[in-house]
């Protein structure tokens, strides 16, 4: 999948075909106008508003208190968007909003798009690419922008999480899961309602996620989820304390000897027959089919953590030097550039 010039009629199809379209212009104008306009209308309310009932431009506007003209703009953007459907002098949520944008929703990514807030911060990328140095991106956030922050994780990971949970085998009897840099912690719930005897600890700088295990449903399951503050580069893992291990979007934010080392520390922390799965973006193995989700954000991940994404083929190196048996990458169905690498520790 990737984002570009959709045409709307045969003129702008074969406008596209020859070339002759400025779709430059596509991808950063109106793209930038795009992005803005959607993540100013998640902050400010609009889609909280409209949740459940339609309701006029001045309506909205009260509800959100914000400026009417304004709100009125930013209404009939949405409108030209097709994020929102008018009729009768009411505004109400297109499907597709109320499915992905509506903050009641099962499966909103309300919180994703208020998180890219956070991002446009790290988006330096002259300055990246000038002189190679980077925002590191946790290091700079305030209390405030790691509640966001996991919130904003708590979107994406409730994406993949049916995959996640259904792609890695537990050993037989397992009973503890360790989850490094899952703060917003809906692995861990994820695994600890699946499995009843299983209990988690969940390893991240800092925890402010308050609301996220209500996203999914703790199914009662919180009591088994502890939580630590630390920095899983350098936190003491006990030899042969846990089953399973977790690394799910973390390694595209280390450099390759640091992700060398966490595989080693967390090879020494399985039990005999355990297991560590790392999820995350993949590279591919050549420039020539770098996609253009992967490109992009093998950039931004540059820039903002002086890391990137890595290959399948990396990962399982890092595997195989821990004395791990590596498995056959899995992707995940709504994210295909996202894969499932597991590797399993002899028993």
């Amino acid at each position: 999948m990737r984002l570009g010039a959709i045409p709307q009629n045969i003129k702008e199809s074969i406008g596209l075909a020859t070339g002759s379209v400025p779709t430059p212009l596509m991808d950063t104008v109106v793209a930038l106008l795009l992005a803005r306009t959607i993540m100013t209308a998640a902050s400010v309310g609009i889609f909280q508003a409209l949740d459940s009932q339609p309701l006029t431009a001045d309506e909205i506007a009260k509800r959100c208190e914000t400026d009417p003209q304004a709100t009125k703009r930013l209404i009939r953007a949405l409108f030209s968007c097709k994020y929102l459907k008018y009729k009768n002098d009411r505004f109400a949520l297109a499907s597709v909003t109320r499915r992905w944008l509506s903050p009641n929703s099962p499966c909103s990514l309300h919180s994703a798009v208020l998180h890219c807030h956070l991002d446009l911060r790290f988006m330096n990328f002259e300055e990246y690419v000038r002189h190679g140095s980077c925002r590191h991106f946790h290091s700079a956030l305030s209390g405030e922008d790691w509640w966001l922050y996991h919130r904003g994780q708590a979107d994406y990971a409730a994406q993949m999480i049916d995959d996640v949970a259904d792609g890695i085998p537990l050993p037989l009897g397992a009973t503890d899961l360790l989850d490094l840099g899952g703060g917003h912690r809906l692995y861990a719930i994820a695994f600890c309602r699946r499995y009843h005897n299983l209990r988690a600890r969940v390893l991240d700088l800092t925890i402010t996620a308050r609301d996220t295990e209500q996203k999914r449903g703790s199914g009662g399951v919180v009591g088994r989820v502890k939580f630590e503050e630390a920095d899983i580069r350098t936190v003491p893992l006990e030899r042969g304390s846990t089953d399973i291990a977790l690394l799910a979007n973390v390694m595209h934010h280390f450099d390759e000897s640091t992700n060398r080392a966490l595989m080693r520390r967390v090879a020494t922390a399985l039990r005999p027959g355990g297991v560590v799965a790392v999820v995350d973006a993949m590279s591919p193995p050549s420039s020539e089919t770098t996609g253009q989700l992967e490109g992009l954000f093998d950039l931004y991940f540059g820039a903002s953590s002086g890391a990137g994404l890595w290959t399948i083929a990396k990962v399982q190196e890092w595997a195989r030097e821990a004395g791990l048996a590596v498995m056959s990458p899995i992707p995940i169905r709504r994210m295909p550039f996202c894969k499932i690498q597991i590797a399993r520790k002899a028993a």
